[in-house]
This record gives C-alpha cells, sequence and structure tokens, in this order.
C-alpha cells in the first residue's frame, strides 16, 4: 500500500525540528501508482506552501485517502481538502482560518506597507476559501466567513459540514436524522446536513419527533445536546465550536391546539377510534404549523387518510412552492413550467452528482436510488419510446442514441452535464500561482494577433500658449499571441454503465479540470523557464534588456535592491525617462522558499554575518513560490511588477472563457460516447521591462 506521512511544520525553516515542504511530497510520491493514504498531522505553516502541496496532491493520478491522525491546521487544512476521501481519527480536529504573515505580526512598517499587505493576504484568503467552498458546497463568502471565524472542527463536525467524508466511528455514508429544512429558523449546517446526507429512513419517526413523541419501530439520533421537545427550534445563537446546543424548549400550548383540532378531524371522518390513528394526525397537523403553512392542508391530509411519509412530502413540497411565490418576479415576466421530461433530466442530473460527491450541485431525490442503467432505463420511457429488449447493453445503447424531438439523447445529456459540472469544479479547486503576476486577455479566433505598445507612455509633452497638441505614440512594437487548444477525451462504454462506474462521471472529469488548469499554468512557466525571443530580435532575458543580472548572486539585501534599482530605472526608449516600475512579487523556487520569506518578511538582515543589520528590503515583493522552476533552475529568481499596472505576461483565452469546456460526441459509437475537455489558451510576455532575472548562485 502507498502511505505518506506529513507530520511537522507546513514549509517549515531552520528553527522547526519537523516539517516537510512541497518538494518533499513531490519527491515522496514521484514513481508510485495506485491508491495514495496521507497520514496528516499538522499545525500548519506557511500558506503558499500548502497551497502547492495541495495542487500537487490534487493532480496525483490515483485515488487519495486523507487521514487526520491528529490535528489538520490552517494550512494543513488547505492540504486535506485534496483527499478524494477525507478520514478525521478518534479525537482529531480541524482548524480553518484566514492566512496570516508574519510582517504584519511584527507590527511594524508604514501605513502603505500594512495595506499592501492585507491585499495581498485577501488574495491568499479568497484562493484558500475557493478550494473549502468547493470541498462543502458552499458559497466562497460563507467558507471567507468559516475562515475569519478561525473555526475548530472535531470529526463529526467536519462531516457534517462537508470538509471530511467520515470518522473512525462513523461510516462514510451517513444518514441524515432529521429533515431540518422544514424549519426557517433551524443552522444553515443542519440544514445542508439534510440537502446532501439524505432523509431519516424512516419519514414517520420524522413526525414523531415533531410532536416529542418517540417512533415505536426506530430510536432516533437528535444533535447532541438536543431533545424532542427542543429539536424543532435549534437557533444559529444556540451553537459552539464544537457542537450544536439546544435553545430554549418551544411551547407546547399550539402543538396541543393542533392535536385537538386533529382529534376533531379525525372524528368527523370516523378513524379517530384508534391511537395509531390520533398519533398520525396529531403528528401531521405538527409538521404543518411547524412549516408555516394553513391548518387546512393538514385538515384535507387527515381526512383523505394518506400516510405520514406522503403527508411530510407534501409539506415540504408546499413550503417550497411558497418560499419560491415570494421572490420578487419582473413585471411582464412569463413562467414556462417545465415538462416530465425536462424533470427527469433536472432530478436525474442532480441525484447523480450528488451520488458522485458533488454535494454544491447534486440533491438526493426520487432518482438517487437508481443505478446508471435503471435511469437508462427511465429515459427512454419518459422519451416515449416503450419497448422490450434483448439484453441491458442493447437497452443502454438505444438510451445513447434515442434523441427524438431534442437534439441529443436526454441520456447522453445527463452525463455530459455531470461531466461538465465535475471538470469545473477540479479547475476551481485547483491552487495555481501564475493569476497573480499574469493579466488576462480574450482572443476572438486563432489567428496570431500582436498587442502594441500597451501601457506604457514615459511622459506628456508641454503645450505651449496657442500651441497645437503633437500626435503621440504608445509603442511600435508588437509582441504575437496565438491561441491553442488542448484537451483530452473521455469514453463511457456501456460496460460502464451496467457496473454503475460513478468514477468516469465524476473523480475522472474533476481530475481532468484540475489538470487543464495545470496545463495553462505549464504555459506561463515555460515562458520563464524557456526564455523566448521577443519581437525585437531579443530574447526576453537579455543584458541588452536590462533584465538580467550581469553574474549571478544568491537573494540577499544587495542583490534585491539591484534588481529593484534595475526595474525602476527602465525606460520606454532610449533618452526617454525612467518608468518607476516597482517589483510586486518575488517569484522563486522551491528550493528558495525559505530564504526568500525570511528576506521578504524579517526586519534584521538574515544574510548578515554579525550584528543586527537592518533589512532595507524586507516587505518590497510578495513571495511566490512554483516546483516548476527547480526543474529547470534551482538558484534563478525573478521580480516581476503588478500585472494591472504593467504589461507583463498575458495569459489570453478563447472569447475570455477562462474555464474548461466539455463536448460530446455528435455521432455515437455501437460501444458507448465519447466526451472531451478541452480549453483554448495562450500565454505570451508582453514586455521585458516588467520581469526581472537573476541567475542566482
Amino acid at each position: 500500500m502507498n502511505e505518506i506521512r506529513l507530520y511537522g511544520t507546513v514549509g517549515g525553516s531552520f528553527w522547526d525540528e519537523d516539517y516537510f515542504t512541497a518538494s518533499d511530497v513531490a519527491a515522496q510520491i514521484a514513481g508510485i501508482s495506485g491508491p495514495l493514504t496521507v497520514r496528516l498531522n499538522s499545525g500548519g505553516g506557511y500558506a503558499t506552501e500548502g497551497q502547492a502541496i495541495y495542487t500537487i496532491l490534487s493532480d496525483y493520478p490515483g485515488e487519495v485517502h486523507m487521514i487526520v491522525d491528529s490535528v489538520a491546521m490552517s494550512a494543513a487544512s488547505l492540504i486535506a481538502m485534496a483527499g478524494d476521501r477525507i478520514t478525521m481519527r478518534r479525537g482529531s480536529v480541524m482548524v480553518i482560518h484566514d492566512p496570516a504573515q508574519g510582517y504584519l505580526q511584527d507590527a511594524r512598517g508604514t501605513e502603505a506597507d500594512h495595506l499592501l499587505a492585507a491585499r495581498h493576504l485577501g488574495i491568499l484568503s479568497n484562493a484558500y476559501a475557493a478550494v473549502y467552498a468547493a470541498r462543502a458546497g458552499i458559497g466562497v463568502d460563507e467558507a471567507r466567513k468559516i475562515m475569519r471565524d478561525d473555526t475548530m472542527l472535531d470529526g463529526a463536525t467536519a462531516v457534517l459540514m462537508g470538509f471530511a467524508d467520515d470518522t473512525d466511528d462513523t461510516p462514510a455514508e451517513i444518514a441524515a436524522t432529521f429533515d431540518y429544512r422544514i424549519y426557517a429558523k433551524a443552522p444553515k449546517a443542519l440544514r445542508m446536513a439534510s440537502e446532501k446526507l439524505g432523509h431519516c429512513r424512516d419519514k414517520a419517526a420524522i413526525l414523531a419527533m415533531l410532536v416529542g413523541t418517540p417512533h415505536p419501530k426506530e430510536t432516533i439520533k437528535m444533535p447532541k445536546g438536543t431533545t424532542p421537545a427542543t429539536a424543532a427550534e435549534v437557533t444559529p445563537a444556540a451553537q459552539d465550536d464544537d457542537d450544536i446546543t439546544a435553545a430554549a424548549p418551544v411551547t407546547q400550548e399550539p402543538v396541543a391546539a393542533l392535536a385537538a383540532t386533529a382529534t376533531a378531524s379525525v372524528a368527523r371522518s370516523g378513524e379517530g377510534d384508534t391511537a395509531n390513528e390520533r398519533r398520525r394526525a396529531g403528528r401531521i397537523s405538527a409538521a404543518v404549523a411547524m412549516a408555516g403553512l394553513p391548518a387546512e392542508m393538514a385538515t384535507t391530509m387527515i381526512d383523505g387518510g394518506i400516510t405520514e411519509a406522503v403527508a411530510l412530502d407534501r409539506i415540504l413540497a408546499a413550503k417550497q412552492e411558497k418560499s419560491d411565490m415570494n421572490q420578487p418576479l419582473a413585471t411582464g415576466a412569463a413562467t414556462v413550467r417545465l415538462d416530465a421530461r425536462d424533470k427527469f433530466v433536472m432530478g436525474a442530473t442532480k441525484a447523480i452528482m450528488m451520488k458522485a460527491g458533488m454535494r454544491k450541485d447534486g440533491e438526493r431525490n426520487e432518482f438517487s436510488s437508481m443505478s446508471l442503467s435503471e435511469l437508462a432505463r427511465v429515459s427512454i420511457d419518459v422519451g416515449g419510446a416503450r419497448r422490450t429488449f434483448d439484453d441491458k447493453a442493447q437497452m443502454i445503447g438505444h438510451a445513447f442514441t434515442m434523441a427524438g424531438a431534442h437534439s441529443t439523447s436526454d441520456f447522453g445529456n445527463i452525463l455530459a452535464n455531470v461531466m461538465h459540472k465535475s471538470a469545473l469544479r477540479g479547475w476551481e479547486e485547483a491552487v495555481e500561482t501564475f493569476p497573480m503576476f499574469t493579466s488576462t486577455g480574450a482572443l476572438t479566433d486563432f489567428r496570431q494577433v500582436k498587442r502594441v505598445g500597451l501601457g506604457l507612455f514615459s511622459s506628456l509633452e508641454k503645450v505651449e500658449e496657442g500651441a497645437n497638441y503633437t500626435h503621440g505614440t504608445i509603442g511600435d512594437r508588437g509582441e504575437p499571441i496565438t491561441l491553442a487548444t488542448f484537451g483530452r477525451m473521455i469514453k463511457i462504454t456501456r460496460q460502464a454503465i451496467i457496473n454503475d462506474d460513478l468514477s468516469l462521471l465524476g473523480d475522472l472529469p474533476r481530475k481532468m479540470g484540475r489538470a487543464a488548469r495545470r496545463t495553462v499554468g505549464n504555459l506561463v512557466y515555460a515562458i520563464i523557464n524557456g526564455n523566448p525571443v521577443m519581437s525585437d530580435g531579443v530574447a526576453l532575458f537579455h543584458a541588452s534588456h536590462g533584465n538580467l543580472a550581469g553574474s549571478g548572486a544568491a537573494l540577499s539585501v544587495a542583490s534585491v535592491s539591484a534588481a529593484v534599482a534595475a526595474m525602476m530605472t527602465q525606460k520606454e526608449s532610449a533618452g526617454g525617462s525612467a518608468l518607476n516600475i516597482r517589483p510586486r512579487y518575488l517569484l522563486v523556487p522551491a528550493a528558495l522558499e525559505t530564504l526568500a520569506r525570511q528576506l521578504m518578511s524579517s526586519t534584521v538582515d538574515p544574510t548578515a554575518t554579525k550584528g543586527m543589520a537592518s533589512n532595507p528590503v524586507a516587505g518590497v515583493a510578495e513571495v511566490i513560490v512554483d516546483a516548476r522552476l527547480d526543474a529547470t533552475s534551482a538558484t534563478a529568481w525573478y521580480m516581476i511588477a503588478d500585472p494591472n499596472a504593467f504589461d507583463g505576461i498575458e495569459v489570453a483565452y478563447l472569447d475570455g472563457n477562462e474555464a474548461p469546456f466539455l463536448d460530446q460526441m455528435n455521432t455515437w459509437t455501437s460501444d458507448g460516447v465519447e466526451m472531451k475537455v478541452r480549453i483554448d489558451a495562450a500565454a505570451a510576455p508582453m514586455d521585458w521591462r516588467t520581469i526581472y532575472k537573476n541567475p542566482g548562485a
């Protein structure tokens, strides 16, 4: 079995006895294949190092089982999110909070220094939040709130909130103990649990809980600290870090009144002689009242003799309809109702997403218990082609090829929708460094385009009184950029459908989405490592461009100061004035991360041989670490200007579409269907003045 242990500080430094780095992780998993178990016990460390390790494990081609042995705090909690399955050991905890920066904790620097640091931390925090949000199936804003609150989660709470899949003593498939969706004031975490983990196995038990009476066939597990009397009014204010406690008991007077009404109704129906019937009536009435629906609804259902399970379904449907009606509509808006075929496609798509682990876009519904083969059968029936088949493979083949009034088959559309959502989730989860120091552009076709003199004006000319303005040019050269298409095929066979292989719909497209984003990142780092020739016939990094150190030097106060001066004294043209281009980022390979962070955060020169020499370059630039630089040089380092202010490296997408696209074949084969994930992107350097290289030493 492939197993690695990540114990200690994330990133670490010379004073940490136990630590691990992205390079360590990459070395441990190099050359292995198949399922991988990662045992995690870390109090956190460098946020960007955590990002790099998360990316490495996310890109691992096999299944990753993440086991939190003790703690996964700070950057380590992000690493945990790379697991295809996350298990919390008994007694383990996870802590999710905002990244911090040592420079801020030192409480030194000008107001501008602190504002700059805050902006950088905000960017990093949002990147982390996107990963947490994708894992838990929540919004980024909600993830940011969880981070700001320094949230500590034990194993059960981490599972409940979607940050883990199971604990030592909790099965991976957890049935929700209660359907909290009927309560407007229930904590969001509980309502989410009902939505994503499924309803109680016995809906009659749910109604029993509403009036505080035990169900004769099933013991209901309540959230820690609650009782049947208080379960209906658990409020957000009653939560703490470790468990959910109950608010003050709700009054039973309304329930008693409802029970009396229900008893009268039962008497009218002639069924009031049995205790079971009275219990059924009381539960239905209580559920209707707690959902905020008219009492007449309870009377109608009681008189109609419907079961408690059917009653709960109707209550939930009515509550949802009431909620939809309260939404404001634009004047003159028309409501288009879905037919049975459209409802099937939507419902089946969401059911498969939930089963494939995509809780954010999925839901449990009447299709959740069906296999892929059974869904193929239903798609044929809903499409109006009711017929018999010799075997299951023939039936599935017909479901693929059956288009009817639609351009493609309903079954094919369902699979394509699920795979597309999965690929987008993988794209969003992939943590990449290139967006921080590159600009984003849009191209409308695949022809070569030249970006001409963007963003650089040396100065304005003086206009004498009564004189005419003179024309100026923004630039006299153009850097070429050309789109290219990148993609891979996925084949879904009939055998995969018969075997109910959900990995083809969930995990595989998700990994391909991650790979798509990493492919774009590879384009950017190919520029930095490859040093391409610019439009003037000179390499990007060259002495004549003034952006290449004459002799390599290790990171130090002197070498960084020289780099800053070289960038600030760059000119638009010979004889022009200096452009004052300040670096914003210090880009280094993994081998230089520790030294780079020390140099940028310490107020004392870490390279000084004696004394307490000050560090004048502290906070000059934000450190970015990427291990793709190590493959070419473990000593070279770079300084890059703000891409929002100056031209640097541009990443362009076809029509500005920055996410991968999933195509499905129009011609179906006899064995299944082929789909492909593709992205149209390009990367090119726009100007050499905004990036500086030192080969290092």
